[in-house]
């Protein structure tokens, strides 16, 4: 059976520059079509000296040169095609290019010479080899691998050398040159931030940076600021991290007061105290914070209610102003990246209630026509959530027009804050829905509000005849009167309804509706009278009246 492997692509790339180098007639190629077609991407000088060309992986051979101007005839200062492929779509050469000597520092064009499968060779003109200096940053590091609570200076050390084509050799920077050096750092909430700082080389390139770490220091790097048309800074090196060595602490604290209003000062009082080798020690000198809610100290930052510094023995005090809190006061030393996280006590805890302020929303207070006050309302918007405890509401009344008042119903609020109350009330008086004092919420009352009814009353009722027959009709007559100012007083306009119970039966039936009383306040019915029963009459609803009775009356029928 016949082979059908094929030569390694490195031999066919090499036979094919031999032919080339060699100038040994190819044969004709068909132009590649459009499918194959690419064009030189990019050029770039290295810091060695090398030339990276962007051209596809799969080039069959690509040659540099590099030209003394861009005029058409000019001359050939330097080629090579050897080139090696470094990265996807990247030819670099295999070694620095060196130009003729006496050639001056300075960017020259190119020429770009290559072939692709399927196609012919391809010639390119543009970009440019520098030619330049090449200066940079050779060596940076810290005096110290780590820092601690006490010891936070540390300095960094470098050297700046260059690096000249023409003569293939590296000196000290010159005196002077700008080294920026960007820290990378990291806060005690594990906030990444940079510092950035320009230094100058001494005469012989070095530098020196002292820097205290108040942050722990993750990496960075230093990199020269070019000062000079014929020189291009190397690429920046990267400086190390330094470690950051941790100390354990414990805190205790007492704010002194319970409940306190919003916008008050109260005392927090404790002490620190830091581990050593001698054992639990005063931690002196330490900035301590308060604060309101949970601190969570190494993943956000903290809002301070108020704050101080610890004594030479690790005490503290200051004052605190609460606005709102959960009901706890938090009090721990401002983080740093010094402490450990795995210390037991981050901060420490005191129970405080500062009542907030409130809204009633939703509150209605009625009174209906049989003398009962309902009040419903709630507390706050409608995504409050109570405590059906703590919070409860009081539903008072005042007969001196709001001098006085005193409670006739109290009750719990429900989860939702609603509170929901009844009591018998008043004929005139003024009413209000109070809220005392508590942990979570400032004592508040709903706005006054007066609530009335007109008395009214149904009088001299008399039935006709006394002995009526089964079935036979009975003509009632009275007269509903109105309260006005103390004074009884006939109440025109009414509607009343005539009730029957039946002898033996323990319902009550209507006999009659809508019986309208006279200008003088008089009614009078004819009903039927189906047997013997008791009777009564009663007011029908009316705005602003309350609803009366008449007295109950025994007929006898034949």
């Amino acid at each position: 059976m016949r082979s059908t492997r094929t030569r390694p692509h490195a031999l066919v790339r090499a036979a094919t520059v031999f032919a080339l180098a060699a100038g040994v007639a190819l044969p004709a190629v068909v132009t590649a079509p459009a499918a194959y077609a690419a064009t030189v991407s990019q050029t770039t000088t290295l810091d060695d000296g090398r030339l990276t060309v962007g051209l596809p992986g799969d080039a069959l051979w690509v040659k540099v040169s590099v030209l003394a101007s861009a005029a058409p005839d000019a001359a050939v200062l330097a080629s090579t095609d050897e080139l090696g492929l470094t990265a996807y779509s990247a030819w670099t050469t295999e070694a620095p290019i060196r130009l003729p000597e006496g050639t001056a520092l300075g960017d020259y064009p190119l020429a770009v010479e290559y072939r692709l499968p399927g196609g012919t060779v391809q010639r390119w003109t543009g970009g440019t080899f520098g030619y330049r200096l090449h200066t940079g940053v050779s060596a940076a590091s810290f005096d110290r691998t780590t820092t601690s609570y006490d010891r936070r200076d540390v300095v960094l050390s470098g050297r700046a050398t260059t690096w000249n084509p023409a003569t293939d050799t590296t000196t000290p920077a010159a005196e002077g040159t700008s080294v920026k050096v960007t820290l990378n750092l990291s806060d005690a909430f594990s906030r990444p931030q940079t510092r950035t700082t320009t230094v100058a080389t001494a005469a012989d390139g070095t530098f020196s940076l002292p820097f205290t770490a108040d942050d722990e220091i993750t990496g960075g790097k230093a990199e020269v600021v070019s000062a000079s048309a014929d020189t291009d800074p190397v690429a920046p090196r990267g400086i190390p991290a330094v470690g950051v060595e941790k100390l354990k602490y414990r805190i205790t604290s007492d704010s002194g007061r319970f409940r306190v209003s919003a916008g008050t000062d109260v005392n927090v009082q404790g002490r620190v105290e830091r581990l050593t080798e001698a054992g639990w020690q005063g931690f002196a000198g330490i900035p301590v914070v308060t604060t309101g809610a949970e601190p969570y100290p190494y993943t956000k930052a903290l809002a301070p209610l108020g704050g101080g510094d610890t004594a030479a023995d690790g005490s503290f005090a200051y004052p605190a102003r609460v606005q709102y809190t959960t009901g706890k006061l938090y009090t721990l030393p401002k983080p740093s990246v010094y402490f450990a996280r795995e210390t037991t006590h981050l901060y420490d805890v005191a129970d405080i209630a500062v009542p907030q302020q409130f809204t009633y929303s939703s509150a209605t207070t009625t009174l209906n026509e049989y003398g009962w006050v309902k009040a419903r309302g709630r507390l706050g918007a409608g995504t409050t959530y109570c405590d059906t405890k703590p919070d409860w509401v009081a539903l008072q009344v005042s007969l001196d027009n709001g001098r006085t008042w005193r409670t006739m119903k109290s009750g719990y609020v429900d989860t939702g804050c609603w509170y929901d109350l009844g009591a018998w009330g008043y004929v005139n008086a003024v009413y209000r829905v109070y809220h005392p004092e508590s942990d979570r919420y400032v004592a508040k009352n709903t706005a006054n509000i007066r609530l009335s009814r007109i008395p009214t009353r149904i009088v001299n009722v008399t039935y006709s005849p006394s002995r009526p027959q089964v079935n036979g009709k009975m003509t009632v007559k009275g007269v509903v009167q109105q309260q006005v100012n103390g004074v009884w007083k006939a109440l025109p306009g009414a509607r009343l309804t005539l009730y029957v119970k039946p002898k033996g039966d323990p319902s009550w039936y209507w006999a009659a509706k809508n019986i309208a009383t006279g200008s003088n306040g008089a009614f009078s019915v004819t009903t039927t009278t189906y047997g013997d029963g008791t009777w009564g009459l009663g007011t029908q609803p009316r705005t602003g009246y309350f609803y009366s009775e008449s007295r109950n009356f025994y007929v006898d029928a034949r």
